[in-house]
């Protein structure tokens, strides 16, 4: 019963946290939210955000995340780099296994969606909803930046330096320093000619 009526506290003060605007609610959720994750310090969390299951996440310093963004880790977790920047509205979630794993000095456009599951649907006489789950990390590399409204979906890993346009679908792997576009995501460009002979 006193486990429950603290759960439900916590929740409440999480909720009435990401409502308060400005500097004042930014300072008091970062000095709410640091005790919360797994590891977080020098955070900028902006009004609206939620978290599910903050112990199963880990945030280097100068993160800052932005106005009404939702992380989830309930069975997973979630590890973001130090100034790795996301952009208002995104959907960060690890909820049913995996880990989603975000280099330092990234950026994250806004509305963007990662997740590390899927549904599966190999078995038309069943429905949906009751053939589980297939999950796959994520992980991204130092220096990425992701387009608004670009998809991750699980078992993708992110090259270095690479970037995502905006609206891409990413469901294969992409290298270093390289441009990629599209649904699905292709490559369409590269940032030096280096990368050229090794894609």
């Amino acid at each position: 019963m006193f486990k429950t009526l603290k759960d439900e506290l916590i929740f409440w003060c999480d909720v009435f946290l990401g409502f308060i605007p400005g500097r004042l609610g930014n300072a008091a959720r970062r000095l709410w939210f640091q005790r919360r994750f797994n590891k977080g310090n020098k955070l900028g969390i902006e009004a609206g955000c939620e978290f599910i299951f903050p112990r199963n996440m880990s945030f280097g310093e100068r993160v800052g995340i932005g106005r009404n963004s939702f992380f989830t880790a309930e069975d997973g977790f979630i590890e973001v780099g130090a100034n790795t920047s996301f952009n208002r509205s995104v959907h960060i979630n690890a909820a049913v296994g995996g880990t989603i794993s975000i280099g330092e000095g990234c950026l994250i456009g806004p509305n963007v969606i990662m997740r590390t599951s899927d549904h599966r649907y190999d078995k038309p006489h069943i429905f949906i909803r009751q053939q589980g789950h297939i999950t796959g990390n994520i992980n991204i590399q130092d220096d990425v930046w992701i387009g608004a409204h670009a998809v991750i979906l699980g078992g993708v890993h992110i090259g270095k330096g690479a970037v995502i346009g905006a609206g891409a679908v990413v469901t294969k792997d992409v290298p270093d320093m390289v441009v990629v576009a599209g649904v699905p995501a292709k490559i369409i460009g590269f940032r030096d000619k280096e990368s050229i002979g090794n894609s």
